[in-house]
């Protein structure tokens, strides 16, 4: 017997002993009190009644004196068992209801939860067969960024006031779920396509005023991705995954904007299932290449160091862009032996030149946030540098500003961990994840890279030559070494060697090479006389 049938047949049971235990309870009362009166009524009227007229008009009377006292008993009885049962069913309705909102509603925000709408799209699909349906899922931008410097509970106020202003805007016909962490889903009908643009741009505006959270004004943004009924699907499992991937893409295209579905984004995905595949035997079938990126020296031209740069040959797939293949390898975890493998192999090429006279030289290597969050990361940095002989002041390991501002509180202690190794550390791609600058005096950076984007607008727009000659002035005033990276033309080599920057990585000087003609590109830019 299922353990629901026994539970059933435990509550039937003890509902109908209670039922026998009020009939006999009942019973028995009537029963002691009927007879109690016979016997004792009569003496009672001989002893206390001595007037013969007055006992006959007694005797006579006890009958309907009977009936009202018994029917007061016994609704006595009734009412205090009824009200009882009463109170036990009112009790059972508020657990009931205690239950479905913990089911169905999420204790934050008091929205309703993702297992309220798993049931809800479904007939949210079949509803109102006129008006078109889409699926909005909102993500909120760099929440984590928040939990991790302001700490959790001022990230859920500020979710629970994101809430509140997403419910307080939505129209009479739209529905809202919390679906995650920091993730919403609006359901909406439509009459014109145009007007789900519309919603959209609504709800990013909402979030142009700041939310004032314990006293401190915080700016979020959203990330927005839509899926429409039949056009997409007319499952609701599918609409939901498609709104998911769109949002994603959204993300991906710079947040802060909304993206509608398309079938090409499953293309990827399908993608990256081939590329994880081809991975898992690329390091041990040597497919991989390690080029190296020349960083020149501003005030003497003459090159300083290097950045190691991965490049994959694969039988099948042919060349795969490393912006395509180290997502895939970060997800699988192939990650590890993948950039270990890269480690080794610089600190080897940069030795080999040192060995060879250029003693001065270093080398900048990627570094994953997977890696770093490795326990015994720093012990096998220490190994290969034994391993290869190589002075740890020429080595450098680059993180990105994106892994900075998503797992501060997690690199911190290993990077000075490894700064203590006497590793330099360089922030990558800086000015665009807007990190702020307690982070950079609070973790132990010694490099400050320009990402490619503010040097392309050099002279383009004033916005971007602004802020390069902004980040060449925070680097030189926390004491840190600048390169600008992606430098092409001779205007932005000019202003930047006018800013003082330290060093310059592109294409104006080399494009990333091959471990052979790296070292040529070493022997003449310095000549042989060292």
């Amino acid at each position: 017997m299922s353990s629901q049938k026994k539970r059933t047949k435990f509550i039937f049971i003890n509902d109908r002993s209670r039922i026998w235990g009020l009939a006999i309870k009942t019973a028995g009362i009537y029963f002691l009190f009927g007879l109690s009166w016979l016997l004792l009524s009569d003496l009672a009227v001989l002893l206390f009644v001595t007037n013969e007229k007055a006992r006959i008009i007694i005797s006579g009377s006890k009958g309907i004196v009977f009936v009202v006292l018994s029917s007061l008993i016994l609704f006595t009885v009734f009412y205090r068992s009824l009200k009882k049962l009463s109170d036990k069913e009112q009790i059972i309705r508020e657990k009931r209801n205690e239950l479905r909102v913990m089911v169905y509603y999420d204790p934050l925000t008091g929205l309703s939860n993702r297992r309220k709408l798993i049931e809800r799209v479904p007939i949210f699909l079949n509803e109102r067969p006129e008006l078109g349906k889409a699926l909005l899922y909102i993500d909120v931008d760099n929440i984590k960024l928040i939990n991790d410097s302001m700490g959790h509970l001022l990230g859920d106020y500020l979710l629970s006031k994101i809430a509140l202003r997403l419910s307080e805007n939505l129209s009479k016909s739209e529905e809202i779920f919390r679906v995650g962490g920091d993730e919403f889903l609006i359901l909406m009908h439509f009459n014109r396509l145009a007007e789900i643009q519309e919603r959209t741009t609504s709800i990013n505006n909402l979030f142009e005023t700041t939310f004032l959270v314990e006293k401190i004004s915080l700016h979020s943004s959203v990330s927005i991705g839509i899926s429409v009924f039949s056009m997409h699907g007319k499952d609701a499992v599918e609409l939901l995954k498609f709104a998911d991937i769109a949002m994603y893409q959204s993300k991906k295209q710079g947040k802060n904007r909304a993206v509608l579905f398309n079938h090409t984004m499953l293309t990827p995905i399908s993608e990256r299932l081939r590329i994880g595949e081809q991975l898992h035997q690329a390091l041990k079938n040597k497919e991989f290449e390690l080029y190296m990126q020349p960083q020149i020296n501003v005030t003497s031209g003459k090159i300083s160091s290097f950045e190691a740069l991965l490049r994959w040959k694969n039988p099948i797939l042919g060349r795969v862009p490393p912006n395509i293949f180290i997502p895939v390898a970060e997800e699988s975890r192939h990650i590890l032996l993948i950039g270990e493998w890269v480690l080794l192999e610089a600190c080897r090429f940069i030795r080999k030149l040192h060995l060879t006279g250029f003693s001065d030289l270093s080398v900048s290597v990627n570094i994953s946030i997977l890696q770093l969050m490795q326990d015994n990361f720093p012990d096998i940095v220490l190994r290969i540098l034994k391993e290869t002989e190589l002075n740890p002041e020429a080595l450098e390991l680059e993180i990105t500003e994106t892994m900075l501002i998503q797992s501060f509180k997690q690199v911190k202690k290993p990077l000075e961990n490894l700064r203590n190794l006497g590793i330099g550390i360089a922030l990558d791609d800086f000015g665009k994840g807007y990190s702020s600058l307690s982070y950079l005096e609070q973790l132990p950076i010694t490099v400050l890279k320009i990402d490619k984007v503010f040097i392309d607008g050099i002279g383009e727009t004033e916005k971007d030559t602004s802020l390069t000659s902004n980040i060449v002035e925070i680097g030189k005033k926390l004491g840190l070494l600048v390169v600008a990276e992606g430098v092409e033309t001779t205007g932005q080599l000019k202003y930047l060697t006018e800013q003082h920057c330290d060093k310059i990585q592109g294409w104006i000087f080399s494009k990333a090479l091959p471990q052979i003609e790296a070292e040529e590109f070493v022997r003449v830019n310095l000549g042989y006389d060292q």
